[in-house]
């Protein structure tokens, strides 16, 4: 399976814009009615089948590298893109 290692910074980025990424990466729990419900938002790394290496570190399948390095670009941030074969 052909995938690929997105390492990258947000160092640019507005504030706003680094918690915009970080919940549409990675996702996030959300409350309701005071905090009555709880329902966890999935992000496009779970969705997409990838996995969260480390701080700032995923491994993504290369179908949908195009979706995310393009989000990541729009949004000021340092790249770096290394391709990976994984068994």
């Amino acid at each position: 399976m052909k995938v690929f290692i997105v390492s990258y910074t947000l160092k640019k980025a507005k504030q706003s814009q680094r918690l915009m990424i970080h919940r549409l990466l990675y996702g996030y729990k959300d409350f309701s009615n005071n905090g009555a419900y709880s329902y966890q938002r999935k992000g496009l790394i779970e969705i997409y089948n990838g996995k969260k290496i480390n701080r700032g570190v995923f491994i993504i399948p290369s179908k949908f590298k195009d979706k995310i390095i393009s989000l990541l670009e729009e949004n000021k941030a340092d790249l770096q893109v290394i391709p990976a074969v994984l068994h």
